[in-house]
């Protein structure tokens, strides 16, 4: 049992499993899943039968449909203002390893060619938040414990979105002299976060009818096999050659991403103690490969979208390997007795 205080917060943290195999084998599957509905997608625009106008319209319904109803449902679903740590606190998490990836990434350019330093940038910033941790979660927590780390998820995921699809995003991929737009502030998903805390604040979650969120649960639930979709249409974009001309940056990417970056992390938790279920949530958070759905961003963003297909690709292949050394590593040094 571990147990210790992490400002001010202490929680009682029991793993049903505690074996790196079980760990790795969870992220494993949870990946391979992830690659074969790539894969559709990749063979499906390679045959022709996804075409270019019907991956724009993919691309139109993540960002404008699926991905915000995802958003507000989950957190109409999930949220409770009144909860501990609560929201602010996550967003501090959310923007405090945005800020370190973004130190990381801006203090290792010079290793990064020119010509993809922003989608780089955005490759080491922005990670996969929600589905990783979820089914990690689902496989090694106890319920109770699970219950726990599924809301710090969702509360995660506040911030994450605001900074993936407005704030970060733009000022990653701002050309000379493009001041910030606020209307920027208020695309799809992050008018969705806004919605949702308004419907959560005044207490309407109790009166929207089963008939009408039901649907928009739904529809959100395509969000993840639509962006996977999408995201092997654009690897299916790319020449073999890019591929092994690519292999170098991409991997400088996915060392600052995967290896340096929980690294800083991991020695912060140990400097301040935090060996809680929030500090292993922060670690896990730190640890995630590149988002899956930064394509589409990086696309939104006028940015080399096929670039940031292969090294989210190639990142969630790395993950296999790094995210059970991360977690393992922070299990053995919390002090956990099974």
């Amino acid at each position: 049992m571990l147990s210790s205080a992490a400002g001010g917060w202490a929680y009682g943290l029991k793993l049903t499993t505690y074996d790196f195999k079980k760990i790795m084998s969870t992220v494993f599957f949870a990946i391979i899943k992830l690659f074969f509905i790539t894969s559709l997608g990749f063979v499906f625009y390679k045959k022709k039968v996804l075409k270019e106008d019907a991956l724009s319209f993919l691309t139109f319904w993540v960002i404008n449909i699926s991905l915000p109803f995802l958003i507000f449902t989950n957190i109409v679903s999930n949220l409770d203002l009144g909860t501990k740590p609560g929201v602010l606190t996550f967003l501090g998490v959310s923007l405090g390893i945005f800020s370190l990836a973004l130190i990381s990434a801006l203090s290792s350019l010079f290793f990064i060619p020119k010509n993809v330093r922003r989608e780089s940038i955005s490759l080491i910033c922005f990670q996969n938040c929600a589905y990783l941790p979820m089914n990690l979660a689902l496989f090694l927590f106890s319920p109770e414990i699970r219950a726990e780390f599924l809301l710090y998820i969702f509360l995660y995921t506040l911030g994450f979105n605001i900074l993936m699809w407005s704030v970060g995003s733009f000022f990653i991929f701002k050309k000379k002299k493009e001041s910030f737009d606020f209307r920027s502030l208020f695309t799809p998903p992050i008018v969705s976060v806004l919605l949702s805390l308004v419907v959560v604040a005044a207490g309407f979650k109790k009166i929207i009818p089963d008939l009408v969120f039901s649907p928009l649960q739904l529809i959100g639930n395509t969000t993840f096999p639509l962006s996977m979709i999408i995201l092997g249409a654009w690897l299916a974009k790319s020449k073999m050659s890019h591929f092994f001309q690519e292999f170098s940056p991409v991997l400088k990417i996915n060392l600052i991403k995967l290896v340096l970056l929980p690294g800083i992390v991991f020695l912060l938790l140990r400097h301040f103690q935090i060996f809680s279920l929030l500090g292993l949530f922060i670690l896990m958070e730190a640890a995630m490969p590149s988002a899956a759905t930064l394509p589409i961003v990086v696309d939104m963003r006028k940015g080399n979208s096929t670039f940031v297909s292969r090294g989210v690709f190639f990142s969630h292949f790395a993950g296999i390997i790094t995210i059970p050394v991360w977690v393992d590593l922070f299990l053995l040094s919390s002090g956990l007795k099974l």
